[in-house]
């Protein structure tokens, strides 16, 4: 199964990290902010992870108010790979890999790509410096660029980002899926 090679993969790319404060694979340890920094929202997104050969997809849906931020992961088909949860207080998850993979870095990166700049820059540590346009955000350490995030449409629910973690080798492609009425 494809989706197992993905958690496989962020499973030897993510370290050991505090409850509230996961490691981005290949970037900084980022500790999680209040969600009550963003307008409550709720999107579905179709997520392409790319590394090496590596090409695979994964369906999310985000939900967020002023009190929790849930991220569930499903293959194409269906089946739930992953759940995170952070309650502004302690970030937990749940994934196929069991404990070996620390599904939190999904919110830290979505934290990254979305909050507010004041808040992502809280959660950062000193050495990282982060620079922004509308439509690209970059965390830098020592003037090397360690994650790019390429925007399209509105905050907080983007139409797509671009997450590039070059250290790692990664990149993730994230789409609204539009829903019908």
């Amino acid at each position: 199964m494809k989706i197992a090679s993905i958690l496989l993969l962020l499973i030897s790319l993510a370290g050991c990290a505090s409850p509230r404060c996961p490691d981005i694979p290949g970037g900084p340890r980022y500790c999680l902010q209040a969600t009550s920094a963003v307008p409550p929202f709720v999107a579905l997104q179709d997520i392409r992870i790319q590394r090496g050969k590596l090409d695979e997809r994964l369906i999310a849906q985000l939900e967020v108010d002023a009190n929790n931020m849930n991220l569930a992961g499903l293959t194409p088909m269906g089946q739930k790979v992953l759940e995170a949860r952070f309650d502004n207080e302690v970030a937990t998850a749940d994934s196929l890999a069991g404990d070996r993979f620390d599904a939190r870095a999904l919110l830290s990166l979505v934290q990254i790509a979305v909050w507010p700049a004041a808040s992502v820059r809280a959660g950062l540590g000193d050495d990282w410096e982060l620079l922004e346009t509308p439509a690209l955000r970059r965390l830098l350490r020592d003037g090397a660029s360690i994650v790019e995030v390429a925007r399209i449409g509105e905050p907080p629910a983007y139409r797509q980002l671009d997450i590039r973690l070059p250290d790692a080798g990664l990149s993730l492609t994230v789409r609204a899926i539009e829903e019908e009425e």
